[in-house]
């Protein structure tokens, strides 16, 4: 980890912590609760990413770790992988698409929430039009 990283971490705790101490003296029922635990987030990533980074460089373990990253850019530029991916991702945008609609579906079946069943319909258009967009893009691009 670089020093500019360190130092985006520390800052990143200290952020943290000022959410935490702006959630504890707040008494906002909900909110105060809401912005304790989005500091402590804050605070245990942090902390997270500074002791895995301390960890992975001491000298016992950095040789392994070297070999885990050159690792990953070998996995990140493997052609087969890159399909799968993209496959996996192509899967996913799929089932989110499906489970919109289904909910808007249901939920209107069941006399739901108006704005929550816009809400999922417009998400699941607004998602398919941005994909066909962004395919086309793609396509012209090639």
């Amino acid at each position: 980890m670089k020093k500019k990283d360190r130092i985006f971490w520390v800052f990143y705790i200290m952020a943290g912590m000022v959410i935490m101490v702006v959630g504890l003296k707040l008494d906002i029922e909900y909110y105060s609760t809401l912005l304790f635990a989005v500091g402590f987030a804050f605070v245990s990533n942090g902390i997270v990413r500074v002791v895995g980074n301390w960890y992975h460089m001491r000298p016992e373990n950095r040789e392994k770790y070297q070999e885990k990253l050159h690792q990953q850019q070998i996995n990140i530029k493997d052609e087969r992988k890159i399909q799968l991916r993209h496959h996996a991702g192509y899967i996913a945008w799929a089932a989110t698409m499906v489970l919109c609609f289904v909910g808007a579906f249901v939920m209107s079946l069941f006399q739901g929430y108006t704005i929550l069943v816009t809400v999922l319909f417009g998400l699941a258009v607004a998602e398919y039009v941005a994909a066909t967009v962004i395919y086309k893009y793609l396509c012209r691009k090639m």
